[in-house]
């Protein structure tokens, strides 16, 4: 099961992030290190998980180029490190970070064994950031986005007809994403069956 970052306050989590830009790059981001930037609490200890699963430090707590990415630009370092941390989810939903809470809950209790009150933490951790990140200037974010919002299927058939001609059909599909695989099965076996049989005179 997936570990996924559940911050109570996640106000401190975007707030640190932004912060970013005029903190500097540590040898290593550490608890003892928040504290140091003032997050003190005992609720930013979550911080630290949640940059590394965002890849903005590394297994060590060392900075990682996204960090230095977010010096500059950390809207859009944000989104990339999304899409990097929650790939699964952005798999099955690719405009995740436009999805409703309760989607997002259903997803992530199938991806975890905890109880509710940490899902909605999980939830609500996903939700500040994908509010905090910029997903229009982030370049591999846009590209996987417009990639996978709609599913396309493209095929050519030759269907030859009773009086021996040849009938080519290019035939491309734009999908919406669907996660049950219902709306893909219906196309397909339409066309099957409209397409695939030979053509009448």
């Amino acid at each position: 099961m997936a570990d996924f970052p559940a911050v109570q306050n996640t106000g401190n989590l975007t707030k640190f992030i932004a912060e970013i830009g005029s903190i500097g790059i540590p040898d290593k981001l550490t608890t003892a290190k928040l504290a140091e930037y003032g997050y003190t609490s005992s609720h930013d200890r979550a911080i630290v998980g949640a940059l590394k699963f965002i890849d903005f430090i590394g297994d060590g707590g060392a900075p990682t180029p996204l960090w230095r990415e977010a010096r500059t630009a950390a809207k859009a370092a944000v989104a990339k490190g999304m899409l990097s941390g929650y790939t699964a989810l952005f798999q099955t939903y690719p405009n995740a970070n436009e999805r409703d809470n309760e989607t997002l809950t259903n997803f992530f209790k199938s991806k975890t064994d905890v109880g509710d009150s940490t899902v909605k933490k999980i939830v609500g951790t996903f939700r500040a950031l994908a509010d905090f990140a910029d997903f229009t200037k982030s370049e591999a974010v846009s590209v996987a986005h417009a990639e996978t919002a709609t599913q396309s299927a493209s095929f050519r058939h030759q269907a030859p007809s009773a009086s021996g001609m040849t009938v080519n059909l290019n035939i491309e599909l734009a999908l919406p994403a669907d996660e049950t695989g219902k709306v893909y099965d219906a196309f397909f076996k339409s066309m099957k069956k409209h397409l695939m049989s030979p053509l009448d005179d």
